[in-house]
């Protein structure tokens, strides 16, 4: 393998090309190949060299991939571009290490003995609660923050007595992926005691140019989302405190 082959972990940020690091920007105009997640917009994409390659290696949500022979391919291609001393971009959308399975790449490189780095990105968690101005902790309210997901473990919310743990103690949670499963969450958390009035704050397509959010609470939201449908991707934020400051 020639020496000058490096793996470039990259977080992408939540979409607006200026959240993009200096650093993150640097690797992206300098690439040779950049194996891009689904949510990585085009407008990031463009800052690429013209001869660069660009391969989608993505998935989005109910697209029938098998995510494990999805990243068996990706390895594969990290391998072949590898080997022939290319300047590889594998590039996120947010941070590579929040739901972004940055540690499993990371490992097939050590594994591997890749070059490799990572270089972190703004998440859209972060991104979102900066540019609607929703305080995610907050002196005198709460001093921490929850990430999590909303998958199933035998019928219900694998981490529902955290969530209720959390809520219950005035800090928020920010949801990735959870929008499908917001309404029977709202739902469980009301029967585990957590207030009807609770804020649950919905935001879409973060820092892009067809942004949007809806506003609720946990006893309104399955009302709201009959009439109105949110578009992917959405961060779901549910806290008593999680009320919008300012408008992106």
């Amino acid at each position: 393998m020639q020496n000058n082959s490096l793996i470039s972990i990259v977080g992408a940020g939540p979409g607006d090309p200026e959240l993009l690091t200096v650093k993150a920007l640097k690797r992206i105009q300098d690439a040779d190949c950049i194996l891009h997640d689904a949510l990585v917009s085009m407008e990031i994409l463009s800052l690429a060299k013209p001869e660069a390659q660009q391969i989608y290696v993505g998935k989005i949500y109910l697209d029938g991939q098998d995510q494990t022979d999805r990243q068996e391919g990706i390895n594969q291609l990290i391998i072949e571009l590898a080997t022939k001393g290319q300047k590889i971009v594998r590039l996120k959308s947010g941070d590579p290490m929040i739901f972004g399975r940055g540690a499993e790449e990371i490992r097939f490189c050590i594994e591997n003995k890749l070059n490799y780095e990572v270089i972190p990105g703004v998440t859209s968690a972060l991104g979102a609660a900066s540019l609607y101005g929703i305080p995610l902790t907050e002196r005198g309210k709460n001093s921490m923050v929850l990430f999590g997901t909303g998958h199933y473990c035998e019928g219900d919310f694998c981490d529902l007595e955290t969530f209720v743990s959390v809520l219950k103690s005035g800090s928020p949670i920010i949801f990735f992926m959870g929008l499908n499963k917001l309404v029977k969450l709202a739902q469980r958390l009301m029967e585990q005691e957590i207030s009807p009035e609770t804020k649950v704050q919905i935001l879409s397509k973060v820092s892009q140019m067809d942004a949007s959010s809806l506003e609720g609470t946990l006893e309104n939201i399955a009302q709201l989302l009959l009439t109105k449908k949110p578009p992917m991707p959405a961060l779901v934020i549910i806290g008593k405190n999680v009320e919008r400051l300012s408008n992106p």
